[in-house]
């Protein structure tokens, strides 16, 4: 089995209930405390990983500059929301039960994959997960991914200024 250790298993299920959490709160504050737990929890598991940069980085910007934005974006749209929330959801079941079919096959299937995954037997190269083979990854490696991904966040904030902006 790919996850021998019981840390790992419970990892696991607190990444799960803290997603499911994110989805199924009612609140848009308890979504965010609960996309605050995930974070937090993926930040272990690249520690066990042994990627230690990446885990402290999950949990500044991630955790904390991502999820300030989200609460930011929560407190501008809380009138959205309310209005939102007055009406009420009017999907036809034969939609929701295809999607909710659809993902239990889809969980099937990755959990069938999880389970014939065979265990690493490498050992890690040197350097792994230092910031100096992360920063020649980025920056040698994947330079023109990485500016793309700039460039969308670029874009995604300037769209955010404009929906947020109040007309005069």
């Amino acid at each position: 089995m790919p996850f021998d250790n019981a840390v790992q298993w419970i990892l696991g299920c607190i990444l799960i209930l803290s997603s499911l959490g994110v989805l199924l709160a009612r609140k848009p504050v308890h979504a965010c405390l609960s996309f605050l737990l995930t974070l937090f929890t993926l930040a272990v598991i690249y520690l066990q990983l042994f990627a230690q940069f990446i885990a402290v980085m999950q949990v500044l910007v991630y955790a904390g500059a991502i999820l300030v934005i989200f609460m930011f974006v929560i407190i501008l749209f809380q009138d959205a929301h309310l209005q939102i929330s007055s009406y009420k959801a009017q999907s036809l079941w034969p939609f929701l039960f295809v999607a909710g079919a659809g993902f239990v096959a889809i969980l099937a299937y990755l959990g069938q994959q999880l389970v014939t995954l065979p265990l690493a037997k490498e050992k890690l190269p040197e350097g792994y997960g230092t910031v100096q083979s992360l920063g020649q990854a980025i920056y040698l490696d994947y330079f023109f991914p990485f500016e793309a991904v700039i460039l969308l966040f670029l874009v995604a904030i300037v769209g955010s200024i404009y929906v947020a902006r109040k007309e005069r």
